[in-house]
């Protein structure tokens, strides 16, 4: 029944497009996409697990439709984070032959500019011509723009890997709220409604929804989650409570307590309950 709850809640908020499809085509098309990236790359044990048990609850859960699509969703958001990491390895991969390039590069031009500086004495001495000499000029002013050209490229690559998206565990988060990555740490957004039956008072839908996070949470590293409530109606006390019993059902579910705190609501859009997970490690 708490499953059932759960999944009503999950319906009503942005979640990728999974196939309609019949289930036995859907769990065949997964095991191959797992199969597939097996192939591709080994995948780390932490995250090989997390898509079994994705596709365990697929298999479990096929006779019932809605159950189903929610387990689809959450296997799809999974790969799809691993695809993301594997992507930024294939970056960095690049960044790292970019960069052997340029010092390669930078060795030539060095070795061009000792060899310059022997024909000079030469030319002194007058036993190299002036088109010998310019021809050298030339080279080394070619190999010059071509190292100026790499640094370039180099320096723009590094710019984009440091300014990279939001954490793979994100994806998943989608599932059940608004994701927003952010200078501050990322923005993990839902409505307060979704959450309380009422005033302060967890629904069971809304408990549902912060068990599911939290499993998730637990993979995020974050160095701090901090709990916001946007100001309700009944005023600031209201908001606190409803803050307090968000970070108590996190607790519960094995975030742990010295990551925890409350943070005030102000600025969020009213209405609104807010995790703002700080202090990321790299992903």
């Amino acid at each position: 029944m708490r499953r059932i709850v759960l999944v009503t809640s999950l319906i009503l908020s942005a979640a990728p497009a999974v196939s309609n499809a019949a289930p036995a085509t859907q769990i065949q098309g997964a095991e191959q996409r797992l199969l597939a990236a097996q192939h591709v790359a080994p995948i780390p044990p932490a995250t090989l697990d997390s898509l079994r048990n994705a596709l365990a609850l697929m298999k479990q859960d096929q006779a019932q439709a809605v159950l189903f699509q929610v387990d689809a969703r959450i296997f799809a958001a999974r790969m799809e984070g691993l695809a993301e990491i594997r992507g930024q390895e294939a970056q960095q991969r690049q960044l790292d032959g970019l960069q052997e390039q340029v010092q390669r590069l930078g060795t030539q031009y060095q070795a061009l500019q000792a060899e310059y500086g022997h024909l000079r004495q030469q030319l002194a001495a007058k036993t190299m011509s002036t088109a010998q000499t310019q021809h050298l000029e030339q080279e080394i002013q070619q190999q010059k723009t071509q190292l100026q050209q790499e640094e370039k490229r180099v320096a723009a690559l590094a710019g984009q890997s440091q300014q990279s998206a939001a954490p793979a565990y994100a994806k998943a988060l989608t599932v059940y709220a608004q994701v927003r990555a952010a200078s501050d740490g990322v923005h993990v957004s839902m409505p307060a409604a979704s959450l309380f039956a009422d005033n302060a008072r967890l629904s069971s839908a809304g408990r549902q929804r912060l068990q599911a996070m939290a499993s998730i949470l637990k993979q995020a590293s974050a160095s701090q989650v901090l709990v916001r409530v946007a100001p309700q109606p009944g005023g600031i006390s209201l908001a606190t409570q409803r803050a307090e019993a968000i970070l108590h059902a996190l607790r519960q579910d094995g975030i742990p307590d010295r990551v925890l705190a409350l943070a005030t609501g102000s600025g969020l859009t009213p209405g609104t309950a807010e995790l703002l997970l700080v202090g990321q490690a790299a992903p």
